[in-house]
């Protein structure tokens, strides 16, 4: 079985191309980012590729609709981190002990803000 949590954690520029998103997205999830299109020393088809596998586990939204080029080699208001996203990242950031405690904790939790609201 495929841990995508897993390939988050052994594979640093996956990661670190998220946490862009997810640093771009802190002050408000909501807003459009301009797409990466230069990233370290990656080639252009490995980005591409990892930019597909981020939206391909939701981790990433795209916006179809209205992204808009700024110039040549610019997509502007492309991408943004999803609340999937965001969890992927805190749960590639614990172990694998401590991912299922987080899991458990958020289970329990919204569990009983559940009941508190019936």
């Amino acid at each position: 079985m495929f841990d995508e949590i897993q390939r988050l954690r052994d594979c640093t520029a996956l990661a670190r191309l998220l946490a862009h998103y997810a640093d771009r997205g802190a002050a408000d999830r909501l807003v459009w980012q301009d797409r990466v299109m230069e990233w370290d020393s990656l080639e252009p088809v490995e980005l591409v590729k990892f930019h597909g596998e981020l939206l391909a586990h939701a981790w990433l939204e795209m916006n179809v609709g209205f992204a808009k080029g700024k110039g040549p080699g610019v997509m502007a208001s492309c991408y943004r981190i999803t609340s999937a996203g965001q969890r992927a990242l805190k749960q590639a950031a614990h172990s694998d002990e401590d991912a299922e405690d987080v899991f458990l904790d958020q289970r329990i939790f919204s569990k009983s803000d559940a009941a508190d609201a019936a």
